[in-house]
């Protein structure tokens, strides 16, 4: 009964991942499209020099060549993420260890449930590590200020 905890898991989780990507994809390309649609609409629009000068001059203009710099532009939501999904890889750990403690599994089954246990929780703590760690960086270079908005 080892390796079906193991297996069956890992499969699945594959199975999501790959389905999670897919769609991540096809989400991502269809935002560029329309930001790309829209913005070339709205150049073509500006007819003359002075016209494009006003316009990028003004906050409006600002604010779109910010959205053509990045397709996110929020830090803050990247380390909100990762926080996130290391809060639940360890809530995960200690669920699979309390369930451990709580019942009697064969050796085998206990020696598997806790390896799975034991890499879960140290790519939660990896992953919050890592948020901390982003978001000092990010504040120290001044992409969200001390209230954790975007500047």
């Amino acid at each position: 009964m080892g390796s079906e905890v193991i297996i069956l898991p890992a499969a699945l989780g594959s199975i999501v991942w790959l389905v999670y990507i897919i769609v991540d994809g096809f989400r991502r390309r269809q935002r560029l499209r329309v930001f790309t649609e829209f913005h070339s609409k709205l150049l073509d629009r500006i007819g003359s020099a002075r016209e494009f000068g006003e316009f990028f001059g003004s906050d409006a203009g600002r604010r779109f060549l910010e959205s053509l710099a990045s397709e996110e532009g929020r830090p803050q939501a990247r380390i909100l993420a990762a926080m996130q999904w290391g809060l639940i890889l360890i809530t995960l750990s200690l669920s699979i260890f309390l369930l451990l403690s709580s019942r009697s599994f064969d050796p085998d089954t206990v020696d598997v449930l806790a390896f799975i246990a034991t890499v879960a929780v140290g790519i939660g703590l990896g992953s919050l590590i890592s948020s901390i760690v982003s978001y000092l960086m990010s504040k120290r270079l001044g992409l969200v200020d001390r209230g954790g908005r975007e500047e």
